[in-house]
């Protein structure tokens, strides 16, 4: 079966149950959480989830500690589930997926503002509006430093970047006059 069914089908039902169980967001917490820990090594967390030698409690063991404390019984149980059928090579996938449809039953939009220096609340606040007026949409913001842009930030709204750094004006000016001379 194809990974994306697969990871459709598990994150969907994982969805609808949290819902009933009025505890999605928690979900959704812990499994962003799981996916900020398993990209770093995600090489290594697939090379031992998807290996047969390790048996499905340690494979178990493993998710609960790339999520942390606390781990919300929901998602624990869903785990459980996914490693006794053998899938959970496929819970990054399942996670994303959860994610993107979680996002989309609640009117969220993820908006990451990375900055060259730390960033006040009211610049924040000026940010998170503007998402909020062109999306039409809640926004869930994640702010990072990143002293390499030199000054202003750069905004990332699902999969589209707004670059207003000086390193991004500094490259685009690098660009148009190595296009000149080409000319």
């Amino acid at each position: 079966m194809d990974n994306g069914k697969i990871s459709v089908r598990y994150a969907r039902a994982l969805l609808s149950h949290a819902m009933e169980q009025q505890c999605e967001t928690e979900v959704y917490e812990g499994l962003v959480r799981l996916c900020d820990n398993y990209s770093p090594s995600i090489n290594l967390f697939n090379e031992v989830l998807s290996n047969p030698m390790i048996d499905s409690a340690a494979k178990l063991q493993l998710l609960l500690t790339a999520i942390g404390a606390p781990v919300h019984p929901c998602l624990a149980r869903f785990l459980e589930f996914v490693t006794e059928k053998k899938r959970e090579d496929k819970i990054f996938l399942i996670a994303l997926k959860y994610q993107e449809m979680y996002r989309k039953v609640k009117h969220l939009v993820r908006a990451d503002v990375t900055t060259a220096a730390e960033i006040d609340d009211k610049a924040l606040e000026r940010i998170r509006d503007y998402v909020r007026r062109t999306f039409q949409c809640e926004t869930e913001m994640r702010v990072k430093v990143d002293p390499t842009l030199i000054g202003g930030f750069m905004l990332d709204i699902e999969h589209n970047r707004m670059d207003a750094s000086i390193r991004g004006q500094l490259e685009k000016l690098k660009t148009e006059n190595g296009e000149r001379k080409t000319i």
